[in-house]
């Protein structure tokens, strides 16, 4: 190979991890835009009668846009492809955090509100409006970011791109709480200026995305499935698609569950004070990172080292859903935080690390429908998410406990490893006749 040829090699290697990079920036700040309301969330039971109903009805507003918005963006990611798609998702989103903080302005909400309505009502409505139009366009960084994935990265590495592309969550999980108590902090008390500084940070990612994506990068033939065949037929699509809708269905109830009511489970459940509570909930994202990022790798090594890519992830994946399961003892452990959280960090190491092994198995779907078949699965599991959040916060209404809900966040992901060891069949690459 001539040193040109060998130059240019290395900077297409070095090129599709800035570009991993990126789509982490972008799931960070997804990530932060989402956490700002639950960690502001008991200020705005406290001062706006935002209570925990209420809570839970934006959170199903959001869960169901989300699931609206994975089957708009999934298709259209299908048609038009991630570098053009992605900027509008981005400002979309962006543009919904910055709104959320007119809620405060008493001229806005009064319009919203009807004779008859409870304390608060008008609020309420902004923020459900808000975060409904966050939730729809927030789901288009999936589909995007998914595709993206697979068409830079070959089978191998996927699993460990996936890793790096999800860390973001917990990333911006770790960040926001220290984030949010700062810039209240400097800004007087104001909730809503971190709202507006993660916003205009979106807008910014634009610019950066659309200078390392050159036009037309994105739209090359897509790699083929890491067990090097399409889906073809009935057998093989049917069964690994009612697995892959039983996985993420599934990872999407436990992950959901704790990231919206962790930190209030913490401050108001245990009555940890908020610098308490921030640390606890920072120490739980830290550990889900790491299991993340750990996870990714494990599969990398694995399938490096002789075993199937298929056999890597399933071993991962009932590894990591052993450690989430633990969630379900949770409630019994009572309110000492060095008994507590060392528990809660081996879940969040569990959950986090089972993401990228979803994403590896569904970015072995179809090619040319992939935007819109993981956007329909998604759109499965935010339905059900919405509806469980709702629930939910129903049920903390009335009976003050969340036992349910951890019990049912520790056991979910066991149903996935079910599914997935009885009915994905890897199929067997046969090479052509000569």
């Amino acid at each position: 190979m001539s040193a040109a040829a060998s130059e240019g090699a290395d900077r297409a290697a070095s090129w599709k991890w800035w570009v991993c990079g990126v789509l982490l920036l972008a799931t960070l700040l997804n990530y932060m835009d989402r956490q700002a309301l639950s960690e502001t969330a008991t200020q705005l039971k406290d001062q706006f009668h935002l209570d925990d109903a209420r809570y839970g009805q934006v959170e199903k507003g959001f869960s169901w846009a989300f699931a609206l918005g994975s089957l708009l963006f999934g298709v259209l990611a299908d048609r038009f492809g991630p570098r053009r798609l992605y900027p509008l998702i981005l400002i979309g989103w962006s543009i919904a955090g910055i709104l959320t903080p007119f809620a405060a302005y008493p001229e806005l909400t009064k319009r919203l509100e009807s004779d008859g309505d409870a304390e608060g009502a008008g609020l309420f409505r902004w923020v459900l409006i808000c975060r409904t139009i966050l939730g729809l366009f927030e789901a288009g960084h999936w589909p995007c970011a998914l595709i993206t994935a697979r068409q830079i990265l070959g089978a191998k590495d996927r699993a460990f791109g996936n890793s790096l592309l999800q860390s973001g969550a917990s990333l911006g999980a770790i960040i926001t709480p220290y984030f949010v108590i700062g810039v209240k902090n400097a800004s007087g008390g104001q909730w809503g200026v971190p709202f507006w500084v993660v916003g205009v940070a979106g807008l910014l990612w634009v610019p950066v995305w659309m200078r390392l994506v050159p036009k037309g990068t994105l739209d090359r033939a897509t790699p083929p499935p890491a067990d090097g065949q399409e889906w073809s037929g009935a057998r093989v699509f049917i069964p690994r698609l009612i697995t892959l809708a039983v996985i993420v269905t599934c990872l999407g109830v436990c992950w959901q569950f704790i990231r919206a009511w962790l930190p209030k489970y913490l401050k108001e459940y245990h009555h940890y004070d908020p610098g308490l509570s921030a640390r606890c909930v920072t120490a739980y994202y830290v550990a889900a990172d790491l299991g993340c990022i750990l996870a990714g790798y494990l599969v990398k090594r694995l399938a490096s080292g002789g075993w199937s890519v298929h056999a890597s992830r399933v071993l991962v994946y009932a590894g990591w859903a052993g450690l989430t399961a633990l969630a379900a003892i949770v409630p019994q452990l009572g309110s000492n935080p060095y008994v507590l959280m060392p528990v809660l960090m081996l879940v969040g190491i569990g959950i986090l690390g089972l993401h990228p092994v979803y994403y590896a198995l569904a970015q072995d779907l179809p090619s040319k429908r992939m935007g819109t078949i993981s956007g329909g699965l998604a759109a499965l599991t935010w339905f059900t998410v919405g509806t469980v959040q709702g629930e939910v916060g129903k049920h903390i209404k009335e009976t003050g406990s969340y036992d349910v809900g951890f019990l049912v966040a520790g056991l979910a992901p066991l149903a996935g490893l079910l599914a997935l060891l009885v009915l994905w069949k890897p199929t067997k690459h046969v090479a052509p006749a000569t």
